[in-house]
């Protein structure tokens, strides 16, 4: 009799092998020892393979775990994401209304510096026109020295002070013309009661009615600007005109 361990091995029994019998003998106890051994090996190599698919199993479990821990800190990152996303983007909402703030800012600041420096500009023009215009006492003073000394000195006076105030009105007038001050030359021109202040009237063979004849004070202009009118007196025409 022919006998197939676990293992695919075929083998006969010792009494068959022998004869002894004449064969078909029952199995030996080494037989059995063999089946023993055989069966052994198979159980121990099917517990290595139990363990082995027990630490895959638990292998597996703790890369799923893992990737479920993971799945889960995704998930968790992406909130934030959108959370900074959504801080981000409120972020620059206030930026956007701060830059609109800072240009309107920026419009009205400029718009106040302009009116502020025109304000400055016409405030510092009137100050330089209000000191040019106390300057002007000078030179009446000046003038009114010159004609008194005119109509009251003899032939024998000292021409030499006359000399002396003609030429310190002359240079005090210089320097008003040096800061734009200009004094008006009216005698001949029309009467123009926004430039010229009238005293009265007089009569003139030379200069035509309604026109400056004489000037009783000198006026001044800066520029456009009239620093003050001047008084004059107005023709009244020719004598024999108004007769």
């Amino acid at each position: 009799m022919t006998y197939t361990d676990p293992f695919g091995r075929r083998y006969r029994p010792a009494q068959a092998a022998s004869g002894r019998n004449g064969g078909g003998g029952q199995p030996t106890l080494e037989d059995f020892h063999r089946l023993s051994e055989a069966f052994q090996s198979l159980q121990k190599r099917l517990e290595e393979s139990q363990a082995q698919i027990a630490a895959t199993q638990e292998a597996l479990r703790q890369q799923i775990k893992s990737a479920m821990d993971f799945q889960d800190q995704l998930g968790v990152a992406y909130r934030q994401i959108e959370q900074i996303t959504q801080e981000r983007d409120e972020a620059l909402g206030l930026v956007d209304a701060r830059q609109e703030e800072l240009a309107q800012l920026r419009v009205e600041t400029t718009s106040y510096r302009a009116r502020l420096e025109q304000r400055m500009g016409r405030e510092a023009d009137e100050k330089r026109l209000a000191v040019l215009r106390d300057m002007l006492s000078l030179a009446d003073h000046l003038d009114l020295a010159i004609n008194y000394w005119d109509q009251q000195a003899g032939a024998d006076a000292d021409a030499t002070f006359r000399g002396n105030l003609v030429a310190t009105r002359d240079a005090f007038l210089d320097t008003l013309r040096r800061h734009g001050v200009l004094p008006q030359q009216p005698v001949g021109q029309a009467f123009n009661p926004e430039l010229h202040e009238a005293l009265g009237q007089i009569a003139s063979e030379e200069i035509p009615a309604d026109h400056v004849a004489l000037v009783v004070r000198a006026g001044y202009s800066a520029g456009e600007q009239l620093l003050r009118p001047a008084r004059v007196m107005v023709s009244s025409g020719s004598a024999a005109e108004g007769v």
